[in-house]
């Protein structure tokens, strides 16, 4: 099976330091992409519905913290029952999201492909300083489980939570995978309506693509109900 890159994407000096901003690089954002369509390939026909897609997202998790744990020195953090990586002073967090074709489009508006739950919603009000939040956090601290961190209901409220935004497009024998690097402030009904902060990356290009089964969900967010 081939997994070359088909043509590198250099990163503009914006991006360079937008992504700076946030603690992270192209190079390590592109990794975690890669990552993801590596184990997404190694699905077949035969397996159950949705394994590309889990394995996709389960590399995407494990790849983004094992980058971030290993170059930055980040943390591996759940929250809200969100798989994040958080940095050493916890005040910036990372997850992953699949999005739709706007997806990595600086003039278009991009939403999360599948809805998503409570814990979304519960971060996106952190971002936009929504101060309901800082009660309902406290039911989300867990503990910090192996090698992670757990929030203060503090933290939590002062957290910024960015995803790194997907969309895989098959073209011909190869996939492009649109990207950016965002910050939700908005939620309604299970999808983003409002971005605070947008970083448009550059797409990944890999080919070889290999059949395999239906994709399925990319992405675990449960709803919780707030009591």
């Amino acid at each position: 099976m081939t997994l070359s890159l088909v043509k590198p994407f250099p990163e503009p000096d914006e991006v360079r330091v937008q992504l700076g901003g946030v603690g992270t690089r192209l190079e390590l954002l592109h990794g975690v992409l890669r990552a993801g369509e590596v184990a997404r390939r190694t699905a077949v026909r035969n397996d159950p519905t949705g394994t590309a897609g889990r394995r996709a997202y389960e590399a995407h998790v494990r790849t983004i913290r094992e980058l971030h744990i290993e170059k930055e020195r980040w943390a591996r953090l759940v929250h809200g029952r969100l798989e994040l990586v958080c940095n050493p002073d916890r005040s910036v967090a990372m997850g992953v999201m699949a999005g739709n074709a706007a997806t990595g489009q600086a003039s278009l508006f991009p939403k999360n492909a599948r809805r998503r739950g409570a814990a979304t919603e519960m971060v996106t009000r952190a971002n936009a300083g929504d101060a309901t939040s800082s009660v309902q956090t406290a039911l989300f601290v867990a503990g910090a489980g192996p090698q992670g961190v757990a929030l203060s209901e503090e933290e939590a409220f002062a957290l910024k939570t960015w995803f790194l935004l997907s969309c895989r497009i098959k073209i011909g024998d190869s996939v492009r995978i649109d990207c950016e690097l965002s910050q939700p402030k908005g939620f309604r009904d299970g999808f983003v309506i409002e971005w605070g902060k947008r970083i448009p990356l550059p797409a990944l290009v890999m080919d070889g693509i290999e059949l395999t089964n239906d994709d399925g969900p990319e992405e675990i967010d449960i709803t919780v109900d707030f009591r």
